[in-house]
This record gives C-alpha cells, sequence and structure tokens, in this order.
C-alpha cells in the first residue's frame, strides 16, 4: 500500500488529503468571482433616489406649512375662535412657528439635497 492511499484510507472516502509541506493548511473555499456575477446595473437608482429625495424634501415643507397654516387662519382670523373671544391674540405664535419650521427644512432638504442630488450624476454607465 502506497502512501497516499494510506492517507486515503485512515482520513475517510470523502475527506480532503493532508497537507503536505508546499501547501497553506486552512481550507479554501470557492465562493464565486466577478466573471460569474453580474455586477452591471440597470441605472434606476439614479433617478429613483434623487426624486424620492426632492418629493421627501417638499413633503418637508408643504406638511407643516399646510397645518400651521390652517391653525392660524382658524384661530387668529376667525371669530368664531375662543382665542378671539378671550381677547388671546395667536397669530403671533403660529407665524413664529410657520418662518421656524420654514427655516429647519431649508436647512434639512438643503443638506439632503447636496448629499443626494450631486453625486448621483456622476457616475457614468
Amino acid at each position: 500500500m502506497s502512501a497516499q492511499e494510506q492517507r486515503t484510507a485512515t482520513t475517510g472516502a470523502g475527506a480532503q488529503p493532508t497537507s503536505t509541506a508546499g501547501q497553506p493548511t486552512e481550507e479554501r473555499h470557492a465562493f464565486g468571482t466577478a466573471k460569474t456575477e453580474s455586477l452591471r446595473d440597470s441605472g434606476w437608482w439614479r433617478l429613483a433616489i434623487p426624486a424620492f429625495v426632492i418629493l421627501a424634501s417638499v413633503a418637508l415643507f408643504l406638511v407643516p406649512l399646510v397645518l400651521l397654516i390652517t391653525l392660524l387662519l382658524t384661530t387668529s382670523f376667525s371669530s368664531d375662535s375662543a382665542a378671539v373671544h378671550q381677547g388671546v391674540p395667536l397669530a403671533w405664535l403660529w407665524i413664529t412657528m410657520i418662518v421656524i419650521e420654514v427655516i429647519i427644512a431649508a436647512l434639512i432638504a438643503r443638506g439632503l439635497l447636496k448629499i443626494f442630488l450631486t453625486d448621483s450624476w456622476n457616475y457614468r454607465v
């Protein structure tokens, strides 16, 4: 019986033979190569991500503005509101909140647009 047959007999039929002097001792696994994987993309994200960021930025302005302007009109300029009957003007409160909301939304939208719109157009297929 040769040395190779002895190693096969002692390690089992399906096991790998033990390493020799010039080979590494750890097991190696093939997980795939770039030749077998499709690395091309469709490019839809170049339109989808900026479109979503633009819509989110517009919503960041519109949703609070609609709510605050509705509150301004119903509490300050309506003759049926409790604040008008008590003589407590709330127009300054809603106008101040509208200004603060516009400033904060502008800062957030500027940052998001700067992050997501400047780089996405630079990548070419």
